[in-house]
């Protein structure tokens, strides 16, 4: 059965307009217009009354009309005193053990050739009731999918899912983890627009696995940490202790292990990491995710294999997601995941807009970034209703490519806040509000658009909801070269923030600082034990000078080559560490001559 309702009141400004019809549409509702000073809806759903009650809380100069016919519900808004909800006679014996009601008598309502019978909710009988919440973002399901993978999962204990930009990875894999309850699920992404922080994406999940992501204090982490190995019984705990503090960066002073060798450091480090997880999951089983593993640095690549190999015979599975299926971690079951049929999409529009529209070739991003601009712009077109604007005809929306889509999304923000979401694409995929020159007036506006579902929170950070939507906003901005010099300036002052100056110098196009940061990147690396992100900085440092000769000198390329063969030597490659120790004494004969 259909219900509509009204509600009579005047002046809203667009955020207290939005909020109500955000607050009926999360509820089941469905505004189906509006007119001056008054919204229209309808709800299948008479428990939709529970939700004007609490309306009624913020809005006491708001009055409500609730009826089976269109016509009774407007009249009965207008003829209602502030914070009331009037109900026409139909709806009377459906509410009555629900509701709280006192009856008016025969009234008078505009349109209506005869009184009818009135009543009035006054309270709630019972527990208040709701409806059922509609979920923020209209998912399709993928049922047959998500059995796929979970019969892939009893023979296998890694899974790379593989599927094209947009086809909706990070949401299937919401879906298959919500039916996990019983598992310990840790997980992650790497982003990329980056260029690698080392041992992050490891970082994330270890910390998530000792409780301790969103912890601030030093202290704190450290005493959580303890009391977690404790728990898990960790036989040296000692040793287990002192490493995942070093790898954590939480030692306060110079520990035993910093002084042994990179790699037995590492080593160390991964069989604590390892004994952790394992002792997790013999109460219960662990899955750890890593989203857009293509984009993961060396360094946690190799430490993810250690892992896996360590946990081959535990109660642990991984799921890792990629665009492609060649990535630098081996022994990985591959599962395809395809693009949702046009078909089930248009049948989303439609049950959505109530239009019908033939989609060209799409993706599910695209069409949720549609279904978003559609309702964005429709809130938009009912506000000018609510204010008395004529509208020409009924609310419609071309179906339009992705770029003009984003950029049409952006347009109907406020100029401080476009400004806002500009910079954060500047700034990255991920962004930790501390770690950012955000004005602190302003960081109100992270949760607004979590709202808006630009961003979602991820523990104490925010993260876009899609890559490919920080893509497209990026690429619409201007100015991105002074943006990320002024970020490369801000983030050299600031010590461990090596990488993050490296890559903005780089979008910067200064040559000549991002191969200093690209050194002193190499050398953090190198501090976190991540020996193949070092030597990828140097190698990318060393590419740099070979292709802009102008932003280097010979002394740059000594400290390169020579910092190449420092880390070769400490590995134990003796072959490759004299072939860069080689161009090192080179160089030397070079200057002497000179």
């Amino acid at each position: 059965m259909e219900y509509f309702l009204s509600i009579f009141i005047r002046d809203l400004t667009k955020d207290k307009f939005q909020d109500i019809i955000h607050n009926i549409e999360k509820f089941s509702g469905n505004i189906i217009q509006a007119e001056k000073d008054m919204i229209l809806a309808r709800s299948r759903d008479v428990n939709i009354i529970s939700c004007l009650i609490k309306m009624k809380e913020n809005y006491p100069e708001g009055r409500f009309g609730f009826s089976q016919y269109v016509g009774l519900a407007k009249g009965l808004a207008k003829i209602a005193k502030f914070q009331e909800i009037l109900l026409s006679e139909e709806i009377e014996k459906q509410v009555i053990e629900r509701f709280t009601l006192s009856s008016l008598g025969m009234l008078s309502i505009e349109g209506m050739s005869s009184q009818i019978l009135v009543c009035r909710v006054d309270n709630v009988v019972g527990e208040i009731v709701f409806p059922e919440q509609k979920k923020e973002e209209p998912i399709l399901s993928r049922k047959r999918e998500i059995e796929s993978l979970k019969n892939l999962l009893t023979v296998a204990n890694a899974v790379l899912v593989v599927g094209q930009h947009g086809c909706g990875k990070t949401v299937f894999l919401d879906q298959i983890t919500d039916e996990w309850s019983e598992k310990e699920i840790y997980r992650t992404f790497c982003p990329s627009y980056s260029i690698g922080r080392t041992l992050k994406p490891v970082t994330d999940i270890v910390t998530q696995i000792l409780g301790v992501y969103d912890v601030d204090s030093i202290e704190e982490k450290q005493t959580l940490i303890e009391k977690k190995l404790k728990s898990l019984e960790i036989m040296d705990i000692g040793t287990s202790y002192l490493a995942i503090l070093d790898f954590l960066g939480l030692n306060e002073e110079e520990s035993i292990l910093e002084k042994l060798e990179v790699k037995t450091r590492v080593e160390i480090i991964s069989q604590s990491v390892a004994e952790t997880v394992k002792r997790i999951s013999w109460n219960s089983s662990v899955m750890i995710i890593i989203e857009d593993v293509e984009n993961m640095d060396a360094s946690s690549a190799d430490f993810v294999e250690q892992l896996m190999t360590q946990l081959a015979e535990e109660n642990v599975q991984f799921i890792f997601t990629a665009t492609m299926s060649e990535i630098d971690i081996s022994g990985l079951k591959e599962f395809e995941l395809r693009g949702i049929e046009k078909k089930r999409l248009e049948n989303l529009v439609e049950n959505i807009t109530d239009e019908k529209i033939t989609l060209p070739p799409t993706t599910p991003f695209h069409v949720l970034q549609y279904l978003r601009l559609y309702q964005e712009e429709k809130i938009i077109y009912l506000y000018n209703q609510y204010r008395g604007e004529s509208a020409l005809a009924n609310f419609s929306l071309a179906f339009h490519d992705i770029e003009t889509t984003v950029k049409r999304r952006l347009d109907l923000l406020d100029n401080d806040k476009i400004e806002f979401i500009l910079s954060l694409a500047v700034a990255g995929v991920e962004i930790s509000p501390d770690e950012l020159p955000v004005d602190k007036k302003n960081l109100f506006l992270f949760d607004y658009f979590v709202n808006k579902i630009y961003l979602q929170r991820h523990y104490n950070n925010y993260i876009f909801t899609s890559p490919l939507l920080h893509n497209e906003i990026y690429n619409l901005i201007e100015d991105k070269q002074n943006r990320h010099a002024r970020l490369a300036d801000y983030y050299r002052r600031i010590h461990g923030f090596e990488e993050q100056a490296a890559f903005h110098y780089l979008k910067a196009d200064n040559y000549k600082k991002a191969i200093e940061f690209l050194m002193k990147s190499a050398n953090l690396a190198i501090r976190k034990g991540g020996y193949e992100s070092a030597i990828n900085y140097y190698i990318q440092a060393l590419d740099l000078c070979h292709r802009k000769k102008d932003s280097v000198d010979l002394e740059i390329l000594v400290a390169l080559n020579e910092g190449l063969a420092d880390v070769y030597r400490s590995l134990g490659d003796e072959e490759k560490a004299l072939k860069y120790y080689k161009v090192v004494l080179d160089s030397y004969k070079e200057i002497l001559k000179e």
